[in-house]
C-alpha cells in the first residue's frame, strides 16, 4: 500500500515537472535563440570593422564609420529581429541611468578603449569599454551569456574582429580590436487574466482530473484495507470480552498484515498464560487441600495415638508381672506406636515439597533430613546435581517419597540410603534399606511399588525392585534426562 501511494506521488511529481518544462523550453529556447542573433550581430560588425579599416595590421576606422542604424525607431528594453541577427539603434541622445537595459554595440582596443560605439553619449570614442562588459575584462574573446544587469538581464557576446584572411589583427598574442555586443532579454510577465489563461488553463485542467482519479485511486487502494482494520477491530472487541479463543485471518504481509499476525501471536500467548495460571491455581488448591488435611491429620489423629500410647505405657506399668493382660497391653502399646510412625510417614507425603522453589536435590536433601530428624531413623544421601526435564525432576522425588515411605511403613528399616547419579543420557534414582525384605510378584508387590512402575514407564523410563525376605530392599529407578 505505501508502494502505490509512492507511485502516485511519483507519478504527480512527473506530471507537475511536464507541466514546467512545457512553460520554460519556450523561454529558454528563446533564450538561447537571443544568444545567436547576437552572436551574429557581432560576427558582422566584426566583418564591417575589418572591412572598413584603413590599416592591416591594425584596426583604423574611417571617421565617417557609423556603428548601428541612426533610423532605428527601437527604444531602451526593446529587441527586434533583423534577418538572422538583431537590430542595434544609433543612439543619438542619453537616457536616464535605472532604466531598461539597452541593445548595444562597441568596438573596443584589448586596453578598453572605445573605437566605436552605438551609444556615443555614454561610451565615447576613447572611453572605458570595460565598464559595459558585464563581467569586466575576463569576458573578452569568445564570451557570451545571459547575464544580469541593475534593470534586468541581457544576452551578450564579445568577438574578435578578424581579416579577411581569417586571421586576427596583429599578431595572436596582442589583438587589438574586439567587438562587443548586448541585447535586452524580454521578461514575460502577465498583465491580465487573457495573458494567464495558458498558465492556469493547464494546471486547472490538471486538477480536475486529479480530484476524481485520486478519489477512485482512494476507494480502490484502501477499500480492502478498510474491510481487513473492522474485521480485526470486531476480533479486538470479542477478544476483550473474554473469548480468548478468537483470531483474525491473515492478509497478505504489508502494514495491516504484521498487525493482525501479531495480534494472533499476542492471542495465542495470552491464552496460553490463561491456562498455566488456571493450572497453577489448581496445583494450589491441591497442595492447600493436601496442607489441610496434613494439619488435621496432625492436630487430631496424631495427638489421639500419642495419648492412647501414653495410656498403654501407664497401664502396662500399673499392671503386675504376672498380669494375664499384660501381653496384649504390651502388643497394643507397639501397635500404638508403629501405628504414629506410619501417620509420621504419611504426613511427610502430604506436605508440600520444595522442588519448585529450590529443585530436586535441595527437594532430596530435604526429605532425608526432615525424616531424619522426624523418624529417628538413619537416613543417608549419595546426591549427584543431575538436569532433568521438570517432569523426570517430579517422578524422581515421587519415587524417593514413595521408597521412603515403604521403608518404614512396612519393612521397618533402620538405615536407608538415597542415592542419584547419571548414568550417560539417562538419570538412576535408588532406595536402598536394611527393613525385613518380601518376596517381589509380578504384579508389583503392592499399590505404591505399581504407581511408581507406571510413574516410570510413562516416561520412557525402568523400575527394578531387589528385594529378600531378612535382606533388605532395593528399588532403582532409571529416567531420561529429556523425558518430557
Amino acid at each position: 500500500m505505501a508502494a502505490s501511494y509512492v507511485l502516485v506521488t511519483a507519478a504527480a511529481v512527473i506530471v507537475v515537472e511536464a507541466i514546467a518544462i512545457a512553460f520554460t523550453i519556450p523561454s529558454l529556447l528563446a533564450n538561447q535563440d537571443l544568444v545567436t542573433r547576437v552572436r551574429y550581430t557581432a560576427q558582422a560588425y566584426a566583418d564591417a570593422a575589418s572591412s572598413a579599416s584603413t590599416s592591416s595590421t591594425q584596426l583604423v576606422l574611417p571617421s565617417d564609420f557609423v556603428l548601428g542604424q541612426t533610423d532605428s525607431s527601437l527604444g531602451p528594453g526593446k529587441v527586434r529581429a533583423q534577418g538572422y541577427g538583431l537590430e542595434i539603434p544609433q543612439y543619438t541622445r542619453a537616457y536616464a541611468d535605472g532604466g531598461p537595459p539597452l541593445s548595444l554595440a562597441l568596438i573596443f582596443s584589448p586596453d578598453g578603449h572605445v573605437i566605436a560605439s552605438s551609444y556615443p553619449a555614454r561610451y565615447p570614442v576613447g572611453g572605458d569599454a570595460f565598464g559595459a562588459l558585464p563581467y569586466g575584462p575576463k569576458s573578452m574573446l569568445g564570451g557570451d551569456a545571459i547575464a544580469n544587469v541593475p534593470a534586468g538581464q541581457v544576452a551578450w557576446v564579445v568577438e574578435a574582429v578578424v581579416q579577411a584572411s581569417g586571421k586576427p589583427l596583429g599578431s595572436v598574442k596582442n589583438l587589438n580590436a574586439y567587438v562587443y555586443v548586448q541585447a535586452p532579454v524580454q521578461a514575460q510577465t502577465i498583465g491580465s487574466l487573457a495573458d494567464a489563461e495558458p498558465l492556469l488553463l493547464p494546471g486547472l485542467v490538471v486538477l480536475l482530473l486529479a480530484i476524481p482519479v485520486g478519489t477512485l485511486f482512494g476507494l480502490l487502494t484502501t477499500r480492502g484495507t478498510v474491510r481487513r482494520l473492522r474485521r480485526l477491530a470486531s476480533t479486538t472487541a470479542t477478544f476483550a470480552e473474554g473469548d480468548f479463543s478468537q483470531r483474525v485471518v491473515e492478509g497478505p504481509q504489508d502494514e495491516v498484515g504484521r498487525l493482525e499476525s501479531n495480534f494472533n501471536e499476542m492471542a495465542s500467548r495470552l491464552e496460553a498464560a490463561v491456562v498455566r495460571e488456571r493450572v497453577l491455581a489448581e496445583k494450589g488448591a491441591r497442595l492447600a487441600e493436601r496442607s489441610r488435611i496434613s494439619r488435621e491429620l496432625h492436630d487430631s489423629i496424631s495427638q489421639d495415638l500419642f495419648s492412647l500410647s501414653l495410656l498403654a505405657g501407664g497401664l502396662e506399668r500399673a499392671l503386675p508381672a504376672d498380669s494375664p493382660v499384660r501381653a496384649e497391653v504390651q502388643t497394643l502399646a507397639e501397635t500404638v506406636q508403629s501405628t504414629n510412625r506410619e501417620m509420621r510417614a504419611l504426613l511427610l507425603e502430604l506436605r508440600p515439597s520444595t522442588l519448585d522453589e529450590k529443585g530436586l536435590v535441595a527437594a532430596l536433601q530435604e526429605l532425608v533430613t526432615t525424616y531424619s530428624a522426624r523418624l529417628g531413623i538413619k537416613v543417608s544421601a549419595d546426591l549427584e546435581p543431575v538436569a532433568m526435564a521438570p517432569a523426570a525432576e517430579l517422578a524422581a522425588l515421587r519415587i524417593a517419597q514413595e521408597g521412603l515411605a515403604n521403608a518404614i511403613k512396612h519393612a521397618h528399616a533402620s538405615t536407608i540410603r538415597l542415592a542419584m547419579h547419571r548414568r550417560g543420557d539417562i538419570a538412576e534414582i535408588t532406595v536402598s534399606d536394611d527393613g525385613q525384605g518380601f518376596v517381589p510378584n509380578g504384579n508389583g508387590s503392592g499399590l505404591g511399588l505399581r504407581l511408581m512402575r507406571e510413574r516410570v514407564d510413562e516416561l520412557g523410563g525402568s523400575l527394578t525392585i531387589e528385594s529378600r525376605e531378612g535382606s533388605g530392599t532395593v528399588v532403582s529407578a532409571t529416567l531420561p534426562l529429556s523425558a518430557a
